[in-house]
């Protein structure tokens, strides 16, 4: 690695059989204005997936939220994966958060909300959490740091 490299930093714990993932987009060294508008445009995707998603809506409805952030900042072509997927006793599992999925979402599911911009000689931007669908919406079971600032590394 070196200066100016974009990294998506990818951690998986498991426990009594179960899974979480928790990925962080990271810079060696100062990361440039284009790295800086990306990486904002990828956060606030996620954020605003991760208020959106909870029992009663879509596996669609989640996948057009964050992608919409993504369209809106001028990145929609960048944005090449599904916005998040079941996770449980395997890393990656049915039902995935896409844009074809009618699958209404149910309490007790659990999913990764990581929407991704992947531009070519720039890098890839993803972070992604693990959350709960509750009665209430959903619980966030992984955290750490998600701003730009503190995931600089020199």
């Amino acid at each position: 690695m070196q200066k100016g490299d974009t990294v998506i930093h990818t951690r998986q714990v498991v426990f009594n059989g179960y899974r979480a993932e928790l990925e962080r987009t990271v810079f060696i060294g100062e990361p440039s204005k284009q790295q800086r508008k990306t990486f904002e445009v990828m956060r606030l995707a996620q954020e605003t997936a991760m208020e959106f998603i909870k029992p009663g809506v879509t596996a669609k409805q989640v996948d057009k939220v964050a992608r919409n952030v993504i369209h809106k900042a001028g990145l929609g072509e960048y944005a090449i994966h599904r916005v998040g997927h079941g996770i449980g006793v395997s890393s990656h599992e049915e039902p995935y958060l896409r844009f074809d999925n009618d699958l209404v979402l149910e309490e007790g599911m659990v999913y990764t909300i990581e929407p991704g911009i992947y531009i070519p000689g720039l890098g890839g931007f993803r972070h992604s959490d693990t959350v709960v669908l509750t009665a209430g919406g959903n619980k966030l079971i992984t955290e750490y740091l998600r701003d730009l600032d503190s995931l600089v590394f020199e």
